[in-house]
């Protein structure tokens, strides 16, 4: 595998698992728990760069991760009313599909354009 192969494919992968992180984000915005329970923690990913090229991705939980909410109606809220509910933001999350959308989309070009240099230099030395 060549330089070019490996940070493209670090590329696609961070972008995979960015928008991985967005979707369980968005798909669980709406649970709900009771005060001190575990309910969905949400995820965030953070990236850097990888020695010799590319990108490592790999998922944390951001801070805070869950909201108080005044809901005395909820089967789950407690004594003063209050529920968790996961610190999500949609328009953050739908704005991270995009960039990641963005990224893999490059990451695939870059893919491809070493995919055809690699095939070029074959055919030069062959």
């Amino acid at each position: 595998m060549t330089a070019a192969t490996a940070i493209s494919l670090s590329g696609l992968t961070a972008a995979t698992l960015t928008l991985d992180a967005a979707a369980s984000n968005l798909a669980n915005a709406n649970d709900t728990s009771a005060l001190g329970s575990a309910g969905y923690a949400p995820v965030a990913v953070a990236t850097a760069a990888a020695p010799g090229g590319g990108v490592v991705a790999r998922t944390v939980r951001p801070r805070p991760a869950s909201l108080l909410v005044y809901d005395p109606a909820s089967p789950l809220a407690g004594s003063q009313g209050l529920i968790d509910t996961p610190a999500i933001n949609p328009i953050s999350e739908i704005t991270n599909q995009l960039q990641s959308r963005q990224a893999f989309a490059f990451s695939l070009e870059a893919l491809r354009v070493a995919e055809e240099n690699q095939k070029s230099l074959l055919d030069v030395t062959a």
